[in-house]
């Protein structure tokens, strides 16, 4: 979960109309995202100004129930990032957050105190224009190996994805196995795709893939298996395999654009439910001129 907090001076105008619209673009885009905000002068209790509430119903978000906070410590350290209405704010902050966390529009936010509803109007328009390319830049996929760290993580997208999972203790395991190599995918921090594979000699084979429910049909499955073929192909391995479910018609159209093609059939490889389990395979041909692998 990534959590997000925004910060002004009053917390009646900028700070919640950023941090309003915030919210509604990470749940629009399904992302893991937690935005609040705070003044760092404000007069807890106090209500929105009224050109905020006006301005902001035209966007159908409600702030008539918002009333002010007072910035603390402990709301900026369980911040993953402040985002600061002016440079005077970050300046403020600086002393005691780190400058990574600190985030300001480029030119800042002006105040719209005492305007009217056009000046509240552009004040909002500014902070959309800037805070929906800085989430959908912020939400971009990490793909990194697993860590000890990430690991109760993944056990928990197996037994989100598969009816008969991985153990946490296995899939530990497979950080101090030489033949086992894994990959994370994470959005906003929160871990919503993996990829296992073991390599004898030039020999590949996944061993699990997953993507949670909510993150499918994002292209994220394709990255990880991206990131496979890839390490596969500086290995110089001769081929990759996988297995899949006969019935799992979208998972095997990834796999065929991805090159595999069907080699076999095990019969009844899965359970719960019984299903056969097709065998899929890309190949790596060498080329005279591919340069020679490192050992």
């Amino acid at each position: 979960m990534l959590r997000v907090l925004c910060v002004c001076t009053g917390n009646t105008c900028r700070s919640p109309m950023a941090q309003a619209l915030l919210q509604r673009e990470a749940d629009r885009l399904g992302l893991p995202v937690a935005v609040s905000s705070a003044g760092i002068a404000a007069f807890p209790g106090d209500s929105v100004s009224e050109n905020t509430v006006t301005v902001m119903a035209e966007t159908d978000i409600d702030l008539s129930a918002h009333r002010a906070r007072a910035l603390t410590p402990y709301l900026l350290d369980e911040s993953d990032y402040v985002i600061c209405m002016s440079e005077s704010h970050r300046a403020a902050l600086l002393p005691f957050v780190s400058k990574e966390k600190l985030v300001v529009p480029p030119g800042g936010v002006p105040d719209p105190f005492g305007g009217d509803e056009a000046v509240y109007r552009a004040t909002r328009d500014v902070l959309e224009a800037f805070l929906i390319p800085w989430l959908q830049n912020v939400a971009q996929p990490v793909i990194e190996p697993l860590t000890e760290e990430t690991v109760p993580a993944v056990a928990a997208l197996e037994r989100q994805c598969f009816s008969t999972p991985w153990s946490e203790e296995s899939i530990r395991a497979e950080l101090k196995n030489e033949q086992a190599h894994l990959w994370t995918l994470s959005v906003c921090r929160d871990v919503v795709g993996y990829i296992g594979l073991h390599l004898v000699l030039d020999e590949a084979s996944v061993t699990n893939l997953a993507v949670a429910p909510a993150f499918r049909r994002k292209g994220y499955g394709k990255a990880l298996l991206q990131t496979a073929v890839a390490f596969c192909e500086e290995q110089c391995c001769a081929f990759l395999t996988l297995e899949v479910r006969a019935g799992n018609t979208g998972a095997i159209a990834l796999y065929s654009a991805m090159g595999f093609t069907e080699r076999g059939r095990r019969k009844n490889y899965y359970q719960q439910p019984t299903e056969d389990a097709l065998l899929l395979t890309r190949d790596f041909p060498k080329k005279k001129d591919d340069p020679p692998c490192e050992s």
